[in-house]
């Protein structure tokens, strides 16, 4: 019978993999991923919304 996977996450903890987490690992603030994360994403919602504006606003010929 096959075994069953270790859904816990104790296995990778003895391991010493990092486990995925929301916060930092020291508690003091967001994970430095979900920031760069958040900013990638403001950065492409800004350009895109720039670009719908520059394209409306463009004298037509």
């Amino acid at each position: 019978m096959a075994q069953q996977p270790d859904i816990s996450g104790k296995t990778e903890a003895k391991l010493g993999k990092p486990e995925l987490s929301l916060s930092a690992a020291s508690g003091t603030g967001p994970d430095p991923r979900l920031v760069s994360l958040a900013r990638l994403l403001a950065r492409r919602a800004a350009r895109g919304l720039y670009e719908q504006q520059k394209d409306r606003s463009a004298p037509r010929a």
